[in-house]
């Protein structure tokens, strides 16, 4: 009958505090290997997910159950500046 048990944290401690962020801007994690060969490209691309919403597809796996089927799948929508 300890507090542990009765009412368990909800959420990782990791993600407060839960406020908005100051900044708008986001962070380019990691970068492709540099090839010296090719002449110089654009290697990142910045973009923010606006969000989420559905499509439906037909699938095209043959052996499988939902072969020639349409399905819903979830899909990320990422918007990008001009």
């Amino acid at each position: 009958s300890h507090r542990k048990f009765e009412r368990p944290r909800h959420g990782s401690l990791g993600f407060l505090p839960r406020k908005r962020t100051r900044h708008t801007f986001g962070k380019i994690k990691s970068f492709p290997k540099d090839d010296q060969s090719k002449p110089p490209h654009l290697t990142a691309f910045m973009t923010y997910k606006a969000g989420m919403t559905h499509i439906m597809r037909d699938v095209d796996r043959p052996g499988s159950k939902i072969h020639k089927k349409e399905v819903a799948e979830a899909v990320t929508v990422f918007e990008s500046p001009p």
